[in-house]
């Protein structure tokens, strides 16, 4: 029995596209001077090399994955969007600015001196900023009769726009990655120094590892205590300790009390203490002998994520928030629109920033209550609000002006952009709003994406030898300037207008070129998590200015 592996895919659209999710994937964990390719790339890949051999799918199984993706971007930007405007903010704020105001200037010159072809333009400026919002926001400006097509189709410049991406994204990755690991030494920068410079300045110096509290895990242990000043209350006694403790419970006889501050110690009592492992020795010696009292250990201590919300705490250092170690708390994570940030006391607090808090459960309770409030692992995606928020955003999308002559409007990625970041705002001031859990998110985000790019690569496919034959060398060399251009701007801005410390600096403009696998060099290179929050910083807005880029440029 002989299988035509080419008619089967072509007849079963389904295993066509799992075959180019899974193949992908696969291909996206090669690594190229020591970095995954990563599964975008990968996917866009297959899906090339499948469409050159005659394989397409619908389009709208990348119109439903655009939908998915640009939403779920909106849902993860909406707690943190107007917090990224804090401490940095400003600076932030304008070097997204800059990187995107310089490629869109580059890309404009580049298409009026070489004559591109409608869409080239756009998809060469997304894929050399590596920016699959403006991707999406590109083709659909096109797909929605705003783009400027010249004598072409909208599906001719869809396909253009694709051809552009891919044939600039991996040198768009590359050549961010070579930028911030070579930029430091051609000028002569310590980056492991400034990096450390700035933790110092910032307070940043006392280190913690994710999961990890100093001093050991915290545990519950109970004491019997040997003897006491007559009179000498909890509140006293904890004083004198000097140490991170948190007394939970007392049993006196057969009787059970609760540690209150004023409660009059006496001898022979048994106290249930929370603390780390360290502190629990010193205890130790100072209380009396470790008991196993049941009743007294009986509690739920665990990890939850709070999400930041209180003004209060918004702006502060977390070395300010004293209500969580007087709670007998540990924070032992923080995360920032999906970017890991160091634990660390002079780290200011966003709004939107989940916290992974370790503690006795009605503890952390409290302290959420001062924060914000326990993002719960709900399972229940609240489909209402998604449905009508994707619906909503759609029907923005195909609001336009004329001015002109010319038609203006936010576009589908736009106007799911816009519904996206209000409903992810909206369902961190009330929960049961709106509710998408992060694993959900995730999920939603990752689907949407690789199901457009599977659509976008299996679209380009049919095309892409014979672009790369007329057009592919001139677009790879522009390709480059234009990942190179607004970053070495943006950095010449940012070190001598802006006067950013360098670490800091270079973590913020990978974030406005939104290059993850940049970061990951960058991190290494100075030898300190710092980049990162430059990185937080800029991505959020990079992400919003950079869908409405790919829009601008397609209309123009």
């Amino acid at each position: 029995m002989e299988i035509d592996v080419l008619e089967l895919l072509k007849d079963s659209p389904l295993l066509l596209i799992f075959s180019v999710l899974g193949i992908g994937y696969l291909v996206g964990n090669i690594r190229i001077f020591g970095n995954a390719l990563g599964p975008t790339v990968g996917v866009l890949v297959i899906g090339l090399v499948f469409g050159n051999w005659g394989l397409t799918i619908a389009p709208m199984v990348g119109t439903f994955g655009f939908a998915l993706f640009i939403f779920s971007v909106g849902l993860q930007a909406g707690p943190s969007f107007m917090s990224a405007f804090r401490e940095d903010g400003p600076r932030y704020l304008m070097l997204a600015f800059v990187v995107a105001g310089t490629g869109v200037g580059l890309i404009l010159l580049f298409s009026q001196l070489t004559e591109l072809a409608p869409g080239y333009d756009a998809g060469l400026f997304a894929g050399a900023l590596t920016s699959t919002p403006s991707l999406a926001g590109a083709r659909d400006a096109f797909r929605a009769g705003m783009g400027n097509l010249g004598d072409l189709t909208a599906a001719q410049a869809m396909q253009n726009v694709s051809i552009g991406y891919a044939i600039t994204y991996l040198g768009g990755t590359l050549g961010t990655i070579a930028f911030v690991r070579y930029i430091p030494k051609l000028t002569g920068i310590e980056l492991a120094k400034d990096a450390a410079e700035l933790e110092r300045e910032r307070g940043l110096t006392v280190k913690r590892t994710r999961g990890k509290q100093a001093g050991g895990t915290p545990v519950i242990r109970a004491y019997q205590i040997d003897k006491v000043d007559e009179g000498k209350t909890l509140g006293q006694r904890r004083a004198e300790l000097q140490l991170a403790v948190v007394p939970l419970k007392i049993k006196r006889g057969n009787e059970f009390l609760e540690a209150t501050p004023d409660l009059e110690l006496k001898p022979g009592d048994v106290i249930s203490v929370f603390a780390s492992v360290e502190v629990h020795r010193d205890i130790q010696e100072r209380l009396g002998a470790e008991v196993l009292e049941s009743a007294l250990l009986d509690y739920e201590v665990g990890t939850w994520d709070i999400i930041v919300l209180n003004k209060n705490a918004v702006g502060s250092a977390l070395s300010a928030q004293e209500n969580i170690v007087k709670h007998g708390c540990f924070v032992t994570g923080v995360m920032r629109s999906g970017i890991e940030l160091p634990v660390r006391d002079g780290l200011v607090l966003n709004r939107g920033d989940r916290l992974s808090v370790t503690g006795e459960r009605s503890r952390v309770e409290e302290v959420a209550k001062l924060l914000g409030h326990i993002d719960e692992e709900i399972e229940e995606t609240d489909l209402v609000a998604f449905s009508f928020g994707i619906a909503a955003g759609v029907l923005i999308g195909l609001l336009t002006i004329k001015i002109a002559g010319m038609s203006i409007g936010l576009g589908m990625a736009g106007g799911l952009l816009i519904t996206g970041i209000m409903i992810g705002s909206a369902s961190s001031l009330n929960p049961s709003f709106g509710r998408v859990p992060r694993a959900a998110r995730y999920l939603l985000r990752e689907l949407g994406l690789m199901l457009f790019m599977a659509q976008v690569g299996l679209s380009a496919g049919g095309g892409i030898l014979d672009a790369l034959s007329s057009v592919g060398f001139t677009i790879v060399l522009m390709g480059l300037a234009i990942t190179l251009g607004p970053a070495i701007v943006a950095y010449l801005f940012g070190k001598h207008l802006l006067k950013m410390n360098t670490a800091l600096l270079l973590g913020s403009v990978t974030g406005a070129m939104t290059s993850t696998p940049a970061l990951n060099v960058l991190n290494d290179a100075a030898r300190s998590p710092v980049p990162s929050l430059g990185y937080a910083g800029t991505y959020t807005i990079a992400n919003v200015l950079l869908t409405f880029a790919g829009t601008l440029i397609a209309a123009l």
